[in-house]
């Protein structure tokens, strides 16, 4: 990890802590980037190439962070060290929160690891803590997060105990498609390189069982895919399958 540091990252071609600073503003929209500027000793800027850890669950835990830009994914192992991926993280989501709100949990109750290249902020938990205490508008933009992670946990558990695979599958990709999505001649590209071994980790399904839904979809003309990349070709039978209210794919769009 390395501290943030104006000419070292300015010379390396890295972000200066002004845009730290402005980042972290547009993601805690009740403060200004200045008085994130009295945070500068506590923040930190780090890389990780893509399968790299970022936090062991179980391990001690003195910062929050966010990601500033690549893709994090967030899971927990069961007691048999059964891995279940929870969910994605893009830019300007944060991980890490729980030790901000429960001084008593000192440890990391999910792992995080990159997916792709990824760049992190870093912050000291100490430091933010005292840093609400001063500035409490900046607890909105967190309890809004809390919020759109609850509802959309809710409506996961629900999902995966009540409807099937392909109408999961279908969830995840519209979810993916809110957040990824651009437009192409053929419809809309997730733009994104996503291995399939992390979208049947996200789904908890089997690779046969994932390729078996890839399949079912692309011999209906729903979907195409190549070179790791899926393409949404008809954006109205994938709603029809997935059944998933607007509000749901909005907050899938933001907490994925």
């Amino acid at each position: 990890m390395k501290k943030i540091n104006n000419s070292t990252l300015a010379d390396e071609g890295k972000p200066d802590f002004q845009e730290i600073a402005s980042f972290l503003s547009s993601s805690l929209t009740k403060v200004p980037a200045k008085e994130i500027q009295r945070l500068k000793d506590s923040i930190f800027w780090v890389q990780y190439p893509g399968g790299d850890l970022v936090v062991q669950e179980g391990s001690l835990s003195s910062s929050l962070y966010i990601v500033y830009s690549g893709l994090v994914k967030i899971g927990k192992y069961s007691k048999k060290r059964k891995k279940r991926v929870l969910r994605f993280l893009g830019p300007q989501e944060w991980f890490g929160l729980e030790v901000l709100f429960l001084p008593e949990q000192r440890t990391n109750i999910q792992f995080a690891r990159a997916v792709l290249d990824s760049e992190l902020i870093s912050i000291e938990t100490s430091a933010f803590h005292d840093f609400i205490t001063k500035y409490p508008h900046a607890l909105y933009d967190l309890c809004m997060w809390f919020a759109r992670e609850v509802a959309m946990l809710e409506f996961k558990l629900t999902r995966e105990t009540s409807d099937g695979s392909l109408q999961n599958f279908a969830v995840l990709l519209l979810g993916l498609n809110e957040k990824y999505g651009e437009e192409v001649e053929s419809g809309s590209e997730i733009n994104l390189k996503l291995p399939r071994n992390t979208l049947s980790d996200l789904m908890g399904v089997s690779a046969e069982t994932l390729r078996r839904l890839i399949n079912q979809l692309k011999s209906s003309e729903t979907i195409s895919t190549k070179d790791n990349k899926i393409t949404i070709l008809n954006e109205e039978k994938l709603h029809e399958l997935a059944g998933i209210q607007d509000f749901y794919l909005t907050i899938m769009g933001e907490t994925l």
